[in-house]
């Protein structure tokens, strides 16, 4: 059916990290690094394999990819550990057998017996082109029929080929990004209501709409999972049920790691409303959106040759809308920046202006004016001074540090002993080092590279 889903009760509905699944994942974008959007790791590793490594991807993904399905392994050297350790045959069995199972759901026909399928070429093509409909590729299949007929050979290629994957692209990369991707995690999970529907709940969570073709089986158990590497894509994984289980899909989707720009209840006032609209009203910027809507992540230099502009100038531009949350910045080898939509920060432009239409601006923060919450208070002692971090919930982290961030001004710039001086004088937390780059690392603070400046996100600082 549609991505228009309820959800019978709350474990149909869940988000994980799912840490196997999400390499695997992004091993297979790999085969698509053609497609506009997905992240610069894709192409970048997708560039780097060699012909015969494109081939035996191709093959892997394309064709065997029920043959190494993960059993809630807890990162991929497990992973790995585990299919190495299995009997020789146990992938050859899986991926018939899943073949079998997919055939008998999407047609009345009894599914061939795994004699049959080995035996038989022309019973094994048949079978997958009724699985697979237009994306069905019969040179592919044959040599995934041949492939088959040897199950140590195959799996010896394929640990092979996962290792490669593992070890060459994707242990940096996962080290870099899986931090951000949990905090993503506890984030969605915090705000998750199984009450709404599938596309209803995606579009609350990333203010982006499900694609209308998206198919999602009534009975299945689906996972929302972060992903880095998606872009504006949205992939799906089915994981076929067994006995006493049911099919369970994992949809993968990336998010940049600021969520807490739209999960921040407090109003913005008048000033920040205006700058976050004047960051949207030049030719330059909106141009700079529409390149990033359509490739999803960029190195600055890309922009700087895609808009011939100088390069102070498209710098200055993208300053303007990181600082406003409209972009992501994270810096990658060397000096490169690289750069990505935050659909968070647009909403939390379109919410400070609902809430500006529909009731009087606050200017003034609960913490100035005393009603702090009975969450907040769990945290300071009597004199409103935090007394403890960090808090087991990422949640009750974004709720301190923004309380620490209601004591800078923005708009000012702070040396590094001005802010610890601040965060000294509302805290009883022997540790301000920990707490700055908390407010660093959760895009509630930036600084300069050197670490001679300190700002608040939000505020225009030309460096």
């Amino acid at each position: 059916m549609e991505a228009r889903y309820s959800f019978e009760d709350s474990s149909s509905l869940t988000v994980a990290l799912e840490p196997v699944w999400n390499a695997l994942n992004s091993f297979a974008l790999l085969d698509n690094a053609h497609y506009q959007g997905l992240g610069i790791w894709v192409t970048q590793s997708s560039a780097a394999l060699t012909p015969a490594q494109r081939h035996t991807h191709h093959l892997l993904f394309g064709g065997l990819r029920d043959a190494f399905t993960p059993h809630d392994e807890p990162d991929f050297p497990a992973y790995l550990g585990r299919l190495s350790e299995q009997p020789v045959d146990r992938m050859q069995m899986q991926m018939l057998e899943m073949l079998r199972v997919r055939f008998a759901q999407l047609t009345a026909d009894a599914p061939p017996d795994h004699a049959r399928l080995l035996e038989d070429v022309g019973a094994f093509l048949y079978c997958v082109k009724q699985v697979q409909g237009n994306g069905f590729n019969e040179d592919v299949q044959r040599e995934v029929h041949a492939v088959l007929q040897d199950p140590s050979a195959m799996r010896q290629m394929l640990l092979a080929h996962l290792a490669m994957l593992w070890k060459t692209t994707f242990v940096a990369e996962w080290k870099r990004v899986q931090s951000l991707l949990r905090w993503q995690v506890e984030m969605f999970t915090y705000h998750l209501d199984v009450r709404m529907l599938l596309d209803e709940t995606f579009y609350y969570l990333t203010s982006r709409h499900l694609p209308s073709d998206l198919r999602v089986p009534e009975t299945a158990a689906v996972i929302l999972v972060p992903s880095w590497h998606t872009g504006r894509h949205v992939t799906l994984w089915h994981e076929m049920a067994t006995v006493g289980t049911r099919e369970t899909v994992r949809l993968f989707f990336s998010e940049p790691p600021n969520y807490d720009l739209a999960a921040r209840s407090a109003p913005v006032g008048r000033a920040e409303l205006q700058a976050r609209f004047n960051a949207l009203a030049d030719e330059s910027r909106l141009e700079i959106i529409e390149l990033l809507k359509r490739q999803s992540e960029m190195e600055a230099q890309e922009i700087i040759a895609a808009l011939a502009l100088s390069q102070s100038s498209v710098s200055r531009h993208l300053k303007q809308l990181v600082s406003m949350g409209y972009l992501y910045e994270r810096r990658g080898e060397g000096a490169n920046k690289t750069y990505r939509l935050s659909s968070f920060g647009f909403a939390r432009t379109m919410h400070a202006l609902n809430q500006f239409i529909e009731s009087e601006a606050k200017t003034v923060s609960s913490v100035q004016d005393g009603a702090l919450s009975r969450e907040l208070r769990r945290f300071l002692d009597r004199n409103g001074r935090l007394n403890m971090w960090p808090p087991a919930k990422q949640y009750d982290k974004l709720l301190i540090l923004e309380y620490l961030a209601s004591f800078f001004e923005r708009g000012r710039t702070y040396s590094e002993k001005e802010v610890n001086e601040i965060l000294v004088a509302h805290s009883v937390v022997n540790d301000s080092a920990a707490l700055r780059r908390a407010m660093q690392e959760y895009r509630f603070m930036d600084r300069m590279r050197d670490g001679s400046q300190y700002w608040l996100i939000g505020s225009e600082i030309t460096e």
